[in-house]
């Protein structure tokens, strides 16, 4: 539970420099009020799982891919027919599936994939070592609990 609320965590910020980048001001990312993004958590999750797997950097590119294109497409599912919300879509993109994914998403789930299992979880495991770990289950508790309140005013009050 705790690097499902780091990443995240992480993935908000990540969208959010991103997407403010590229429409050239601020932008803070994701359907729900509060600095996260479920689908980051869900989908490092899966890659860290799926890692040992992988006999290298190839291996893990094309897992990780895979993996985390079919969790954006069952997202984006979900959202649009489930909560009747479309939150992104990529028409402008020639390579794409259903508006729900595209290739290039998908390549860049594939180096993100690379990056989270070579550098970025090494460095958050390193980080993490310092803390008592009933104190980091606590605050990702806390941390989890606010995200399904988030999700469940925003599913179903509207």
């Amino acid at each position: 539970m705790v690097k499902f609320a780091i990443y995240t965590f992480l993935g908000f910020w990540m969208e959010s420099i991103y997407v403010s980048i590229y429409k050239k001001e601020i932008y803070f990312s994701g359907l729900l009020k509060g600095p996260f993004i479920p689908l980051y958590g869900f989908g490092a999750l899966i890659i860290l799982g799926i890692a040992p797997f992988a006999h290298n950097n190839f291996d893990l590119f094309f897992y990780s891919m895979i993996a985390c294109t079919f969790i954006e497409y069952l997202t984006h599912f979900f959202l649009q027919y489930d909560a009747q919300i479309q939150i992104w879509d990529y028409t402008v993109f020639n390579q794409r599936f259903s508006n729900r994914i595209c290739m290039f998403y998908s390549l860049i789930w594939g180096i993100l994939g690379i990056l989270l299992v070579n550098i970025i979880d090494p460095f958050i495991t390193q980080c993490l070592s310092i803390f008592h770990p009933t104190l980091l289950n606590v605050a990702a508790f806390f941390y989890v609990m606010y995200i399904l309140y988030q999700f469940y005013n925003h599913h179903f009050q509207h």
